[in-house]
C-alpha cells in the first residue's frame, strides 16, 4: 500500500542517513518499495518503514 506520494520530501534512515533528506520519485507497487532521489545522481530504494515525511 503506498503511503507517501511522489514528489514527498523525506528523511531517510538515521543509522546510515543521519540529517539527509530526499525526494520521492515513484512507488514500485510489485516490491512495495520507494525509489528516493538523494542528491543530484543518486537514487536509492526504501521500505516505508525505513522512511518518514520531512517535517521542519
Amino acid at each position: 500500500m503506498q503511503i507517501f506520494k511522489v514528489g514527498a520530501v523525506v528523511q531517510l534512515p538515521q543509522k546510515t542517513w543521519l540529517g539527509v533528506t530526499g525526494i520521492v520519485v515513484s512507488y514500485d507497487k510489485k516490491r512495495e518499495r520507494y525509489l528516493v532521489s538523494v542528491g543530484a545522481n543518486q537514487q536509492i530504494y526504501f521500505n516505508a518503514d525505513e522512511i518518514h515525511l520531512f517535517e521542519k
